[in-house]
This record gives structure tokens, C-alpha cells and sequence, in this order.
């Protein structure tokens, strides 16, 4: 039986953002949300001093947005684990795959694949063996030590663990609606040290991609350009972001060379899910993350790309007061992934 209550715990490098759902009802219901500043370094160290402040930000947070349960979901970030499609695997069963699983991430896995879980979803299979016949999986390597990590930090917040996934996986499930009518989407995320991508298509990643730029690279740029503090740089990316006409156009002119690198990394990633999966080409773009909001990100996403772009909206399935939906529009996309995570089912 699902639980009713279950609260999505996105702990980021730089903020940690819970939201609290109720799957007691259809659509769930909101019953709380907040996020908070995580201390740094934070999850970057491996110190027990710096997790343990990490445990006490989360546990302020709990104090703040007072959870009627203690079952939390948590997400794995992208670049820290390792995904691949493995597409060129003849026909197996489930029990020849398993097998077969740990022998195809031995060729992308930079580690001893004994120091990582291994876990896969079959995408494709043909219905019966042959020599055309093929299986299609997703396969996540997720490094035990980091597993580990994530689990103390709950565990010193007084908090149970109740499912892992990665962050792509939660975002998907709070902003791809599974059905026929779908289109195939490019998912990017934008974080603040990473921007994460992910292709999804009939409620299936069929490839995923992290790159080290994110929104703290753009803040650096501005400080830079403009001679700012990075707190000013930060406001003046929030307030005027990749607007043409704003500024005389220089700021549009400080932040398009890194907005690039990741419009660039789009193309790429489009190209390589359209080389493999032609009957399912991407028509759709979703920006999600805290960097999503950018002024003016959108207009120079569809420009770039040439196709459907729009801000990511993790509410739109979920009951809550509308005035609450309206506050709550501004921030939307900086939720995608703890959304998800509340949404998940047993």
C-alpha cells in the first residue's frame, strides 16, 4: 500500500528544497514546501563535520515545513553517478541481462564496478529471439560511498529514507506527463555548478548528460565583466538576465558566451538521441532548475534550438489553493526535482 504522505528532499550544493504531497488524493494534494541555504562546502566535502551541518540545515528545514511524516524520497545528482542506454545487447532474459548488465558498465563505469549499485530498465526487447532481435536498457551506476553519504545525512536528520533515484528520473516524473499524445522532450536541467540533460519519450530516459556549467558560472561571468560582488552579480543576472534591451545589451553580451556552451550541449545531445532513435525526434524543450527562470532564456533557447521552449511547471498536476500556485509561479522550475520526488509511488 503507497503511503498517503511522503516528503521529496532535493538536497543541492548551494539550497536544499523539500516538498511535502499527499497521495491520499487524485490529483496530490500540496500540504507543505520550503528550501533553505545548504552550508558549504557541504555535500562537496567528505568531511563528517560538513555532512553533519548538512544534516542540521536539513533538520531546520523539517522544523520549518513541519512534515506530517518522517518517509522521504531523495535524488542522486546527475553528475556524480554514471547512466548509460545500452543498446547493442542481443536478446537476453531477465536472468541472462542481469549478468549481461555488469559486463556492459564495466565499459563506462571509471571505477571498480564491486564499489557501485548497479540498477536498469529494460526500454526495449523483442517479443522473441532471432538474429534481428536486440534488448534496449537504461543502466544507473550509482557509487556506493555516495549512496552512503546521502543515507547519514537523512539518518542524522531523524529522517527515513524510504526510495533513491537520480534527479533526472524525479524531474521526468514531476514534468513529462506519460502518455500517447506526449511528445519526446529534452529535459535541462539547470543547477548551480552542473546542467544536466536528459531525453525522455513515453515516460522513458533514453539518454542523459551532465556538463560542469551552471548557474554560479554565469553569476562569475557578470562579477567579472562588471567589477561586481558576486551577491550584486547574482541580482543583476536574476533581474535582467539575457534581455537584449536591457543594459545597453551588455550583459546579454557577458552571459551568451556561457549560455552557449549549454545550447551547444543541447544540440549535441539531441543529435545523439535522433542518431539512434530516428522515429523519435525530440519536439519539445523543458527548462527546469533554479536557473531556469532567467529573463529572457526561453526566447534564446528557441531561437538557438528551433523548437518549443518552455519553463518548467512541476504544479501543474497538483492540488493547491490557486493563490498559493500563483506565489509559487515564479519558482516553479527550482522545485521540478523535489516534486518528483513526493510524487513517486511504492
Amino acid at each position: 500500500m503507497a503511503a498517503q504522505d511522503r516528503i521529496g528532499l532535493d538536497i543541492g550544493y548551494s539550497t536544499t528544497k523539500a516538498v511535502v504531497l499527499s497521495q491520499s488524493e487524485t490529483p496530490p494534494r500540496l500540504i507543505s514546501l520550503g528550501h533553505i541555504a545548504s552550508p558549504l562546502p557541504g555535500m562537496m566535502s567528505e568531511s563528517e563535520l560538513d555532512l553533519q551541518a548538512v544534516a542540521a540545515a536539513v533538520k531546520d528545514l523539517m522544523r520549518e515545513i513541519n512534515p506530517p511524516t518522517k518517509d522521504v524520497v531523495i535524488a542522486l545528482p546527475e553528475q556524480k553517478i554514471f547512466t548509460r542506454v545500452v543498446y547493442d545487447l542481443p536478446f537476453l532474459t531477465d536472468d541472462e541481462l542481469s549478468q549481461a548488465i555488469r559486463y556492459a558498465a564495466e565499459e563506462f563505469v571509471p571505477m571498480p564496478i564491486t564499489e557501485v549499485n548497479l540498477y536498469y530498465q529494460v526500454i526495449f526487447r523483442s517479443p522473441k529471439k532471432d538474429i534481428n532481435s536486440r534488448t534496449v536498457v537504461f543502466v544507473i551506476a550509482a557509487p556506493k560511498a555516495l549512496i552512503d553519504k546521502y543515507l547519514k545525512i537523512v539518518q542524522w536528520a531523524n529522517l527515513k529514507v524510504v526510495a533513491i533515484e537520480t534527479e533526472m528520473i524525479a524531474a521526468a516524473r514531476s514534468l513529462v506527463s506519460y502518455n500517447s499524445y506526449s511528445p519526446t522532450t529534452l529535459l535541462i536541467q539547470m543547477g548551480a555548478t552542473n546542467t544536466d540533460f536528459a531525453i525522455v519519450s513515453d515516460g522513458l530516459i533514453l539518454l542523459t548528460r551532465s556538463i560542469a556549467t551552471g548557474g554560479a558560472a554565469l553569476t562569475r561571468a557578470i562579477a567579472q565583466s562588471f567589477n561586481f560582488e558576486m551577491v550584486q552579480a547574482e541580482e543583476y543576472k536574476k533581474v535582467y538576465g539575457l534581455l537584449e534591451d536591457q543594459l545597453e545589451g551588455k550583459l546579454f553580451k557577458t552571459l551568451k558566451p556561457v549560455i552557449e556552451v549549454m545550447a551547444n550541449e543541447a544540440k549535441r545531445v539531441i543529435l545523439a538521441h535522433e542518431t539512434q532513435n530516428r522515429q523519435r525526434p525530440v519536439k519539445r524543450t523543458v527548462l527546469t532548475g533554479g536557473g531556469a527562470h532567467l529573463p529572457g532564456l526561453v526566447s534564446f533557447f528557441t531561437n538557438f534550438l528551433g523548437l518549443e521552449v518552455q519553463e518548467a511547471d512541476p504544479w501543474a498536476s497538483i492540488n493547491m489553493d490557486p493563490g498559493m500556485k500563483t506565489k509559487l509561479s515564479s519558482e516553479a522550475a527550482f522545485y521540478s526535482i523535489a516534486v518528483g520526488l513526493a510524487l513517486k509511488q511504492d
